[in-house]
């Protein structure tokens, strides 16, 4: 087996364009997309963002409507005077306008009507219309005080000019209603007897917490291992395109000639591919600390852990390369890893974060791409890297194994048998 072994390792050496392939495009992508997207990864992208805020509701008028609803309720006194300081207190108009005007520097805010706030939308001298609906206090107060069905929700018009700022100002109000929706909710549990204390807490969207002692991922870090984990399939795919070769020149048959089982062909192939992935990732690894100072100092134990990482993800690739070179022998087609380099891979590394972080797709999405083996790789490769415990990184390792494993039976269903070979 390991001459075969031998063999593949030095097909793959002598072929110069697919070494380029795997060793200098990941290298030159990592430059590309560090750089070009480093602000954004790291936090440091500013931006200003105009907002037209439309109030159609009336929260004075609105509170005192529910007190005098409350006054006509056959509810102890001491009932009355807790829902009413409550009714005080949660002014949902207020804290959304403070939250816009002192929480956020990056945001300015202008109150107008809503046929100027469409005209200069239209002019693109705002980004985003924000619209507080009629009744919007009442409801939220007969929902959170008294039990009510009706329900409001904020509006949001984003220009066609400003689509990434009117989706991070789309995130930061459905965090508001979030954090609005838990304390009255907290506030509803407390019953009648409430202090007035009763206060709504807006966490700052800008702060950034980690837990550990060690910096943030950058964006040379992770577009290092997302290349890394993306251009490891390419040696799957290119011990395919090899393993056609070599069957259409009957070597294959020549093997089954000389008495030798065709399942170690399979197996040299599986240990090239294992090999050669291990290979890339450290040299990338390596190369990208080196010249770029990708990686932040690691410990022997990151270090370790990061070896162990790679060596259980190359056993993944190497099953997935056995299995397109099972399937490649047994219909006797090149397409397979034509396909798969070419289509899969990117739909993989889509899914599996490379790209872009897979925290701002759906979280169906998310679920998916957690499962991918290139998913889990990246995940394991920065919990690492952020010196978590070993208990935290292990689920994944264990996950990549049983994935090698049974991808690599169903290779072994699929390779032809001894006869069928020949």
């Amino acid at each position: 087996m390991f001459n075969f072994w031998e063999k593949d390792m030095k097909l793959l050496w002598r072929d110069r364009t697919e070494l380029l392939v795997i060793f200098l495009m990941p290298f030159i992508l990592i430059i590309i997309l560090g750089f070009a997207l480093g602000s954004v990864m790291s936090g440091e992208m500013t931006f200003d963002m105009t907002v037209a805020l439309v109030e159609k509701d009336n929260p004075a008028e609105a509170a005192s409507s529910f007190v005098k609803q409350l006054e006509e309720q056959p509810l102890p006194e001491q009932a009355i005077t807790g829902l009413t300081q409550a009714a005080e207190q949660l002014q949902p108009n207020q804290i959304l306008q403070q939250l816009l005007e002192e929480e956020l520097d990056f945001v300015t805010v202008k109150q107008m009507d809503a046929e100027q706030a469409e005209a200069q939308l239209a002019a693109q001298e705002i980004d985003v219309i924000i619209t507080i609906p009629e009744n919007f206090t009442s409801d939220f107060l007969q929902a959170s005080l008294l039990n009510g069905s009706e329900k409001s929700t904020i509006h949001i018009v984003k220009g066609e000019h400003s689509h990434l700022e009117g989706d991070i100002l789309q995130n930061i109000i459905g965090q508001f209603t979030a954090t609005m929706n838990l304390e009255t909710a907290i506030a509803k549990a407390a019953g009648p007897n409430m202090s007035a204390d009763v206060e709504v807490d807006i966490e700052s969207i800008a702060k950034e917490e980690t837990i550990t002692n060690r910096e943030p991922i950058s964006s040379m870090e992770y577009y290092t291992i997302g290349m890394a984990v993306m251009f490891a399939f390419f040696v799957a795919s290119t011990m395919a395109g090899k393993a056609y070769t070599e069957h259409s020149q009957l070597v294959l048959n020549r093997i089954i000639l000389s008495g030798r089982h065709p399942l170690y062909f399979l197996l040299g192939k599986l240990l090239a591919v294992i090999l050669m992935t291990i290979i890339q990732m450290l040299l990338l690894f390596g190369l990208s600390s080196l010249l770029m100072q990708s990686f932040q100092p690691f410990t022997w134990e990151i270090s370790l852990t990061i070896l162990a990482i790679t060596v259980f993800y190359a056993v993944a690739v190497g099953a997935i390369g056995s299995l397109l070179i099972a399937i490649t022998i047994r219909f006797n087609s090149n397409s397979v890893a034509g396909s798969f380099s070419g289509g899969v891979v990117s739909v993989m590394e889509l899914l599996g974060g490379s790209f872009t972080p897979i925290t701002t797709f759906p979280d169906i999405i998310q679920t998916i791409g957690s499962w991918t083996p290139n998913g889990m790789t990246l995940r394991a490769y920065m919990l690492a890297n952020q010196g978590m415990p070993l208990a935290d990184i292990l689920p994944y390792m264990y996950r990549l194994i049983i994935i090698a494993v049974v991808i690599f039976a169903i290779s072994l269903m699929i390779f032809p048998t001894r006869r069928a070979a020949s």
